[in-house]
């Protein structure tokens, strides 16, 4: 009888030739060089125009800046007749009149408007138009703006409303709604939340 071929059993591998060879082929292994984010690209208007705008909060409708422009208007009216009331006390219950006062009357309207904004400006927060219908200042970064930027938008909207308000009615023509004081002070109304209680923006 011929003898039977036992099969010759198979090296075993260690579980440490395993690693070693593992980290060897990491180690031999090429490492990928990624490459850094690239940079934001400058927004464009539908005109492939560059946006002044570089963040993404958008521009305060022209119905919400015309009512916060009203209310703002009303409080400065009350005032002027509060000047007035006084002004009749004190001169008897009587009104001068003639081309002289109406100059007068302008003069004093004006100042009280300055006055208004002036009041403002030192406190650092919104008048009661923007309160009233919820929107706040944001710079074109979309930070805050700083006091020197609220200078150049009272003084911007000063020169706007003194041009027969074509400052003011430039929102309306203009790719982004921004009028003179947004361009000159790089500061824009926004809305402080998604929706408000006059217009809902859909």
């Amino acid at each position: 009888m011929e003898p039977i071929a036992r099969p010759r059993p198979r090296p075993v591998t260690r579980a440490s030739n395993r690693v070693h060879a593992r980290h060897a082929v990491s180690e031999a292994q090429t490492s990928l060089d990624l490459l850094p984010p690239a940079p934001p690209t400058p927004r464009t208007l539908g005109t492939s125009v560059e946006a002044v705008i570089y963040c993404d909060a958008p521009v305060a409708t022209a119905t919400h800046r015309a009512l916060a422009g009203a209310i703002d208007a009303s409080m400065i009216l009350i005032g002027f007749c509060l000047f007035l009331v006084t002004f009749y006390l004190l001169g008897g219950g009587a009104l001068p009149s003639g081309k002289h006062m109406l100059l007068v009357w302008v003069g004093a309207g004006a100042a009280i408007a300055f006055f208004y904004g002036f009041v403002w400006i030192c406190c650092g927060a919104p008048t009661p138009g923007m309160q009233a219908t919820r929107l706040t200042l944001v710079n074109f970064d979309g930070y805050p703006p700083d006091d020197s930027a609220r200078w150049l938008r009272f003084l911007g909207a000063c020169i706007g409303v003194c041009a027969v308000g074509l400052g003011v009615l430039w929102a309306l023509v203009d790719e982004e709604s921004l009028a003179w004081h947004d361009h000159i002070s790089q500061t824009f109304p926004t809305f402080r939340a998604q929706e408000t209680n006059f217009v809902r923006r859909g």
